[in-house]
């Protein structure tokens, strides 16, 4: 009997929260990104999340805790999504570096659909996120490999550095730093786009604009369909 109570009064605690929360939400979509990297993904997004002026109750960062390659992003992302299944997309954040789980993170997000409509994407960076930040300064096609098992993406913040002095991985402030060239990167991650296909290479490359354009648009979009 004892039990019982203790699940019905955690279960009402917990729609209770759900109510306060949904409460909370703007009238635009409810978003979940879940990072590869622990601090560096996860601040810029945060930090673009306040730029834009948009509600924590719709962009959610979630931690991801259960490992930092690309499967287990996609993993976290579909426990999340299941666990409160009234998001209407769900973004899965990874690097292609050297992981193995790569090719394998890329088929489950494509193979794996989602509860009422909602909508499973890949914002990858080949080697890793630092292309974004570095094309917010320079277009490059360099390809960013190392021999044996030493990171390519120590070859890309390298080169981040050469802009941004003292860059480090994990910068709470660098969404804020990059705000005022935006532009210019999603101009280059789109120059970049149109090489690789005529190129058949995808080092160096990304996609993460797709996300931040997404997220600018979120209250226009709201706003246009009042008209």
């Amino acid at each position: 009997m004892g039990t019982d109570d203790l699940f019905h009064k955690r279960k009402a605690r917990k729609l209770e929260s759900l109510r306060r929360e949904a409460a909370k939400r703007a009238p635009y979509d409810v978003v979940l990104i879940v990072c590869e990297g622990a601090k560096t993904e996860p601040y810029y997004f945060s930090g673009l999340r306040e730029y834009l002026r948009l509600s924590n109750a719709n962009i959610i960062i979630a931690d991801n805790t259960k490992g930092s390659d690309p499967l287990s992003v996609v993993n976290c992302a579909l426990k999340e999504f299941n666990k409160y299944p009234h998001y209407d997309r769900v973004y899965c954040v990874f690097d292609r570096d050297k992981h193995t789980t790569y090719a394998a993170a890329l088929d489950k997000i494509r193979s794996t659909p989602l509860k009422n409509d909602a909508v499973l994407n890949a914002i990858t960076s080949v080697p890793c996120f630092e292309i974004w930040l570095l094309i917010h300064y320079v277009y490059t096609t360099r390809s960013f490999s190392t021999a044996g098992g030493a990171s390519n993406c120590e070859l890309v913040v390298s080169e981040v550095k050469r802009h941004i002095p003292g860059y480090q991985k994990g910068s709470r402030s660098i969404c804020a730093k990059l705000s005022d060239k935006v532009g210019s990167a999603i101009i280059n991650a789109k120059k970049l786009e149109s090489f690789h296909k005529n190129n058949g290479t995808d080092n160096p490359s990304t996609n993460v604009h797709e996300l931040v354009e997404y997220l600018q648009n979120l209250k226009r979009n709201i706003f246009e369909a009042k008209l």
